[in-house]
């Protein structure tokens, strides 16, 4: 299979996919792979992150220390 067609069989699945989910599924899947992801990051990578688009949840989080990360 050469790579176009298996770059358009690959998006047709991914579309029918997606059309048959419902929310709940939807959120569900997103979630999961949002943790996968996440999960994946080093401790400095996660704290980088989480300070630039939720800081607040830094704040809350009395278990976490911290650590400036070196630009």
């Amino acid at each position: 299979m050469n790579n176009l067609n298996r770059d358009s069989l690959i998006q047709d699945y991914a579309q029918q996919l997606l059309d048959g989910m419902d929310y709940k599924t939807m959120e569900c899947f997103v979630y999961d792979t949002l943790i996968e992801n996440l999960s994946s990051y080093s401790d400095e990578t996660l704290i980088e992150h989480v300070k630039e688009y939720s800081p607040e949840l830094l704040e809350e989080c009395n278990d976490v220390t911290v650590v400036e990360v070196a630009q």
